[in-house]
């Protein structure tokens, strides 16, 4: 057995006849499926299970089911790096923060390029709620969470809720999806009801969060000693003499004094049950959950619904309905100001206009207190027509609302607030008809299905924002503002698919859309995408018994314009009077994309592999009040995906392994203007995305302590024209792997991943590893500085801080990550009820050289222009959870 195992690991993801469905995680196997609606091919052939997965969403990658103990502590986001070519990066550790999801690459310039989410057939969670623009072109770097209100949406539905997940980034599939496809799609089924008796379900974990890394810093004695050689090299008198030197002990821990060990439970009910007529499923939900930094938390109440009724032979009802309130209270300032407090003040030294950073006061009365309440709705019709028609009406409702209260004080003697409300409500109404057909002829060597639908989305938001500034009590100033908007999107798709002797398909689809948004008229858009199959294995010479083969290539165009409440970039633009008004330009985005893959099966799919090319070009334009202007750039992408899987006994041991990994290159191509970015990252010719330019550091002159800097154009000083690329904050390669192990009654699992090829700017060290003159804490890095005894010292002498900006700052993001693992035992079992106790943990271990908290996070948000940036914000923390999971 032990000789297996090593070879085992390797493969064992159960593919059978998943394989040819799109990438999907699944919390548990599905007992009874009903026929999906949500693309052409699971409309069509409900009655043939061989004919609906060859027709399925191919070229995409292999599916991945995902136990349910691993999918209760895993984010939803999370699992999806289980899918080759998916990168998920959390904005920050703090409780529903929002996670950055990037599908092949980054393909679009847009301030929030998010992938688009499908819940039950139905877009959403398609707006973002914001506060009033701020503008990160200066030296002072503004979080996404600062500036987005949003929790993430998914938060709304509890992942015991989900039946299924899949993501969709082939040509062809994402081409279905027109002006909304542009970033990928992710495309949730929520749990249904099921024929039989009626079954109830418990599931309910509590465990404990505690931050696993932590900055190392100075103590006081050693911040002390920093100071007084910064007053050497400038000529002037110690700041502390050497009997408070010898005072000096290791002084105030920040860190410790801000973080705590939190405490996380989460506890879901659900009822599931029907007749052959009639299924119903309810499910409700509870989230409390501490945050690691004091004065924050979140609680999560949801509900779910969903009935399924059959009406006679031809008719099919159904309804789904969902209902959720998340409450949050987090702080509006970043975590870095517990890391730049001196180690030589005390946590109760009253604020004094020279003691004005004192983490904890800001941690306690800086916050905002979020509530967000989300609604979703969907209803469908389905009535089956004579000769292989189908009629199919689906509608959607998505309402979500927003109240926010925020406190700001500021740092003098006498207390002055300033407080914010905002209240916004935003609202999407969806109509879904379509005309489908499927039929086969000629015994079954000709398959045929075709789909003629239209789908129109309205979106309506509304909102008002208050600010008054209060001194001692008392509003001293006062401003209101309300706002409305709308915007209508129509949509006419044509899509048929053709399938000869079960060995050749031919799928086409042609979209036409129309949008408003930023234009005086409407914009229309025609969006084609084809893909051509060939099942090799089917054909006649195929003697290779066991064995499956099959290749594809698709092509398809889609684009930005329908991703409205993201697909925008903000611009600074000149008013007058030396004055700038920051606007939102649109970005339609239209982008073609090419792929080509082979999938195969071996040992009867005991061992199972996809291999997939793709090549992808987006052209840049801007629509500030009229049509799309002329094209500024290109981001072209290109990449390879591999995935491999399998499952395998050794004695009473069986296993499934899975592993996916992916490369990827981009590179921003520019004929026109420039859209600059920020003082770390800009757009230029030929360089990826996210790239930091900045001068390269050469290390300390020995003679007098101070930085030297490349002079790389040779004119013998170092400016602005000596920055050169020192690297780009996207990775270059993706890597996930799945193990599951079962024995009897048990059950181990794990999910490791990792990212590769990649910088991170850590605005904290920026100034922590600086030796800077001004009074900061400073990270242990500048124990090695320069000092007349210590010539040879990494980092410059005390005082003589390196530039603002260079390769001094940069780390690199290179890790690897134990996402989760668990371990479930099966203490009860009879007939179709059983109860399973589990323990588990959450992102346990990470391998890396990064000095922050934790390299793969996003500051900036879902920015393409600025991944890589790394604030401080909120640490991530390592989760230890205990839970059951009952069927009865």
């Amino acid at each position: 057995m032990l000789r297996l195992l090593p070879f085992g690991f390797l493969f064992s993801l159960p593919i059978t006849a998943l394989a040819q469905q799109p990438d999907t995680l699944r919390p548990r196997p599905v007992a009874v499926q009903v026929p999906a609606v949500d693309s052409l091919e699971q409309a069509y052939f409900s009655g043939s299970a061989t004919v609906m997965n060859r027709l399925s969403c191919i070229g995409v990658g292999i599916p991945i089911r995902a136990a349910s103990s691993l999918l209760t502590i895993l984010p939803l986001q999370d699992q999806l790096r289980q899918v080759a070519g998916v990168q998920a990066t959390p904005y920050s550790g703090a409780p529903g923060a929002q996670v950055a999801v990037r599908i092949r690459g980054a393909a679009s310039l847009s301030g929030n390029a998010q992938p688009l989410y499908v819940v039950d057939g139905i877009p959403v969670f398609q707006h973002t709620f914001r506060q009033p623009q701020t503008d990160n072109s200066g030296f002072r770097f503004e979080p996404a969470e600062t500036q987005e209100l949003d929790q993430n949406p998914l938060l709304s539905i509890p992942t015991q809720d989900i039946e299924s997940v899949e993501v969709l980034k082939g040509a062809y599939e994402t081409a279905q999806y027109g002006s909304q496809g542009l970033n990928g799609v992710i495309r949730i089924t929520t749990r249904r009801g099921q024929t039989g008796k009626p079954s109830l379900s418990y599931t309910a974990h509590a465990g404990l969060q505690r931050v696993g890394r932590r900055y190392e810093l100075l103590d006081a004695r050693q911040y002390a000693e920093l100071r007084n050689d910064m007053q050497a090299n400038a000529g002037r008198a110690p700041e502390f003499s050497a009997a408070e030197l010898a005072a000096l002990g290791r002084g105030t821990d920040w860190q410790s004094e801000v973080l705590r060990t939190a405490a996380v439970q989460e506890h879901h009910l659900g009822l599931r049950g029907g007749t052959a007529a009639t299924r119903y499923y309810v499910g409700a939900d509870y989230r409390g959950q501490q945050g690691v930094v004091i004065n924050s938390r979140l609680r999560r109440y949801a509900l779910r619904a969903a009935l399924d009724q059959r009406v006679g032979e031809r008719l099919q009802l159904a309804v789904t309905g969902g209902f959720s309130q998340t409450e949050q209270r987090l702080s509006r300032y970043p975590f870095e100001a517990a890391l730049l407090a001196l180690p030589t003040t005390l946590p109760d030294t009253p604020p004094t206009d020279a003691f004005i950073n004192n983490p904890v006061r800001e941690l306690n009365d800086n916050y905002q207190t979020p509530q967000q309440r989300r609604l979703l709705g969907q209803a469908e019709a389905r009535y089956a027509l004579p000769a292989g028609f189908m009629l199919h009406l689906r509608g959607g409702f998505e309402q979500a609302t927003l109240k926010s209260q925020a406190y700001r004080t500021l740092f003098s003697q006498t207390v002055y607030t300033k407080n914010t409300n905002l209240n916004n409500t935003y609202r999407q109404w969806v109509l879904n008809p379509a005309v489908r057909y499927a039929g086969s002829f000629g015994a079954e060597r000709h398959v045929v299905a075709a789909s003629l639908e239209g789908q129109l989305q309205r979106r309506q938001e509304t909102g008002e924002f208050e600010e008054a500034a209060y001194f001692n009590g008392s509003p001293a100033t006062f401003s209101r503002a309300t706002f409305e908007t709308t915007s209508t999107f129509p949509a006419l798709q044509l899509t048929a698919d053709y399938t000869f002797a079960g060995r050749y398909q031919l799928r086409g689809t042609l979209r036409r859309d129309a949008g408003s948004t930023f234009a005086t008229a409407d914009e229309q858009q025609l969006l084609p995408g084809a893909q051509v199959v060939w099942h090799a294995s089917e054909e006649s010479f195929w003697n290779l018994n066991g064995t499956q083969l099959k290749a594809w290539a698709g092509w398809g165009r889609t684009s930005g314009m329908g991703m409205a409440g993201r697909n925008y970039i903000g611009l600074m633009l000149p008013t007058g009077g030396n004055m700038t008004q920051r606007v939102p330009a649109f970005l339609p985005d239209r982008t073609q994309q090419l792929d080509a893959g082979l999938e195969a099966g071996f040992f009867n799919d005991k061992l199972t592999t996809t291999l997939q090319a793709y090549s992808r070009d987006t052209r840049q334009q801007l629509v500030l009040l009229g049509p799309a202007g002329d094209e500024f750039g290109r981001i072209r992408n290109a990449g390879l995906e591999l995935t491999l899987g399998s499952h395998w006994q050794a004695g009473r041991l069986r296993g499934n392994s899975g592993l996916a990994a992916a490369v990827n290159r981009n590179r921003f191509t520019s004929e026109g203007p420039l859209l600059l970015g920020t003082s770390y990252q800009q757009l230029r010719d030929g360089q990826p995305l996210s790239t930091f330019f900045g001068p390269r550091y050469l290390g300390v002159n020995p003679a007098n302590g101070r930085p030297l800097l490349a002079d790389t154009n040779g004119d013998g000083q170092v400016n602005y024209d000596d920055n050169v690329p020192l690297g780009s904050g996207l990775p270059q390669q993706l890597l996930s792997f799945q193990q599951r192990l079962a024995l009897g009654r048990c059950e181990l699992q794990l999910q490791a991943d990792g990212m590769f090829g990649y910088q991170v700017q850590n605005t904290a060290l920026q100034y922590l590893d600086s030796p800077s003159p001004f009074p900061t804490n400073a990270s242990t890095r500048v124990l090695d500085r320069w000092t007349p005894a210590n010539p040879r010292g990494s980092t410059p002498g005390a005082g003589y801080e390196p530039p603002f900006f260079s390769s001094y700052t940069l780390q690199s993001g290179n890790h690897v990550r134990l996402s989760a693992v668990s371990f479930s035992v099966k203490v009860w079992e009879k007939a179709q009820r059983n109860i399973h106790i589990w323990t588990a943990g959450q992102n346990l271990l990470v391998l890396s050289r990064y000095r922050g908290f934790d390299p793969n996070v996003s500051s900036a948000g879902s920015d393409n222009r600025q991944a890589g940036i790394d604030a401080s914000t909120y640490p991530i923390a390592r989760t230890l959870l205990l839970g059951v999971r009952a069927t009865l």
